[in-house]
């Protein structure tokens, strides 16, 4: 039997289904009643005037109807309706536990009591659960929103941080390991196409002493000087202008071949002669060694080049300085 049948009509029953039960309910009784009491008459086995017999066959019926009634809505549709509740109020909103402290009486009532008590409770505990869920869900949101966040910052910073490892500290110009990338590239490519690719090694003379006599910190300030000197003069977008550490730097010109390297550098060299260092600190000079790979001119590697324009600086060094010197 469903128990929408059974629930109260408050509670948001069908009335006219439990209307219908009840009505089969009144129509049923009588009828088993008198059954019972017809039963017991001829059970009895006397004779009596007809109609005294059918008075107190009616009298007995309806008392016996009346008692059955009554104890059918209190043992069975009164604890049927608050079991029909309880299910009601699993699709509501939340119930509070039922206290245990009370305990009812045994018998069918009873037991619908507690089976009534049961629903109620597990409504409870199933809302509380589904509560810590959301919560749950809640926060694991929260915190993919704060992973994602950071990871954001951390790729930044990595970028950051690779733009740090190519970059010199001092004079924030490329560093030796971004020139070798380049180098190699460029190189690469200046095969491929059989096109031109100049390197020059700089070194500014005698920079130690200049550190010496003036401090460290007037010789980073002419280390910086010469940085941005490098970069006005080489400011094409392929051109990279490097510090390999300490007072050397380098230039990578691609598409570019000696005659006109030189020329370049010989410019470069006069430009630096006559800058002012901070605070009257005199003049710095610079030794160049130059080498460009052509296809007249072949190199077998980009090492090779870089090699071959370091040796032209050597030669230059001990040629007296503040000069350039060719690759052979």
């Amino acid at each position: 039997m469903s128990t929408d049948s059974l629930a109260d009509p408050v509670n948001g029953a069908s009335p006219r289904r439990l209307g219908s039960l009840r009505l089969r309910l009144v129509l049923a009784v009588p009828l088993l009643a008198a059954c019972v009491v017809g039963v017991f008459e001829w059970s009895l086995g006397g004779y009596e005037p007809l109609a005294e017999g059918l008075a107190r066959t009616a009298w007995l019926v309806l008392l016996l109807s009346a008692a059955q009634l009554l104890l059918i809505e209190a043992l069975l549709l009164k604890p049927l309706r608050r079991l029909a509740a309880g299910c009601e109020a699993m699709e509501s909103a939340p119930v509070p536990l039922m206290p245990e402290a009370a305990v009812p009486a045994p018998g069918l009532s009873a037991e619908l009591d507690r089976i009534g008590h049961a629903m109620l409770r597990a409504r409870g505990s199933l809302w509380q659960q589904d509560q810590h869920a959301r919560e749950l869900k809640r926060e694991l949101a929260q915190q993919r929103h704060l992973l994602k966040e950071a990871h954001s910052a951390l790729e930044a910073r990595q970028r950051e941080l690779a733009g740090l490892v190519r970059t010199d500290a001092l004079t924030g110009i490329a560093n030796q390991r971004a020139f070798d990338e380049t180098l190699r590239r460029e190189f690469k490519r200046a095969q491929r196409q059989r096109g031109l690719l100049a390197v020059a090694v700089l070194d500014l003379d005698q920079f130690k002493q200049f550190n010496l006599t003036h401090g460290t910190d007037v010789g980073d300030a002419a280390l910086q000087r010469v940085a941005g000197l490098l970069k006005e003069r080489f400011k094409r977008d392929t051109d990279v202008v490097a510090r390999l550490g300490g007072e050397e730097f380098v230039t990578l010109l691609p598409g570019v071949g000696m005659a006109e390297a030189q020329g370049v550098l010989e410019s470069l060299r006069d430009e630096l002669r006559a800058l002012r260092l901070p605070d009257g600190q005199g003049s710095l000079t610079l030794s160049i060694g130059l080498a460009a790979a052509s296809p007249a001119h072949p190199y077998l590697s980009a090492q090779a080049l870089l090699q071959a324009a370091d040796e032209a600086l050597y030669i230059a060094k001990h040629a007296g300085r503040d000069r350039l010197s060719l690759a052979a």
